[in-house]
């Protein structure tokens, strides 16, 4: 689905950390960039070296999730070509590190369990590759959920409250609107998918994964800030790259 968007901002430089909006809480995160895909119906090349606005997508969605995170991201990759690539798209003192996909997973799945097995952190913020209107305060409002209910379960903890009393930790925060849930713009506990993925088949999706997690906490378009709307777009094609270029958003 498709709709016309006015105005739609200038981007000029990938946000560095000083530009992260800086008002709210941070969780212990590292972002994620997906970008193990074949990219078959955008065709030639891989679309997140597409670009927008003469800036690679991988640069765009990196830099963005970066400065929210306030640490490196991770990028998660099929093969080995497809790191050698998009690593020269980066700058180099960003320090992303990268990841292979987990072998016996397909689809965003494999690049998720790759980053959790390999982070320390206990959330993971996923996000496609080819997401390149991804919004600092969209996904910053998404990590204010994750530090304040860390924060409330430190509080508890601090009261002496008992484990029949503790509140429910989510194992992911995931936003949801009328056209449905935005597992590929979400916070995920990573000590959920460790404990979970071995349940999964080959094939599964994230939305198999959300289905075996108790609590999940779905956060509607409504109590995030309005930016939430374009920055959950993403682009499989040539022709919705160049409709997100004209100011058009374009749906999955």
């Amino acid at each position: 689905m498709m709709r016309k968007r006015q105005n739609r901002p200038d981007r000029t430089d990938a946000p560095t950390a000083a530009a992260a909006p800086s008002l709210r809480p941070t969780p212990d995160a590292t972002a994620v960039v997906l970008a193990g895909g074949e990219s078959t119906r955008f065709g030639p090349g891989h679309k997140a070296l597409a670009t927008l606005d003469g800036e690679p997508l991988i640069r765009r969605v990196v830099g963005t999730l970066r400065a929210v995170a306030g640490r490196p991201p991770i990028v998660a990759v099929r093969t080995a070509d497809q790191r050698e690539r998009l690593a020269q798209a980066l700058p180099r003192d960003w320090d992303v590190r990268f990841v292979r996909d987990e072998p016996r997973l397909a689809g965003p799945l494999a690049g998720v369990t790759a980053a959790a097995d390999t982070v320390t952190t206990s959330w993971l913020f996923v996000a496609g590759c080819d997401m390149p209107l991804l919004e600092p305060h969209a996904v910053a409002a998404l990590f204010e959920c994750a530090a304040r209910s860390d924060g409330d379960r430190d509080r508890d903890r601090d009261r002496h409250v008992s484990a029949d009393g503790d509140r429910p930790s989510p194992p992911a925060i995931v936003p949801v609107s009328e056209r449905g849930h935005e597992p590929l713009h979400a916070l995920y506990r990573r000590a959920a998918v460790r404990d979970n993925v071995s349940e999964l088949a080959p094939d599964d999706g994230l939305g198999a994964l959300l289905n075996r997690l108790d609590g999940v906490e779905y956060v509607g378009f409504d109590a995030l800030p309005e930016s939430v709307d374009r920055s959950v777009t993403n682009v499989n094609t040539r022709t919705e790259l160049a409709r997100v270029a004209a100011g058009d958003e374009v749906r999955r």
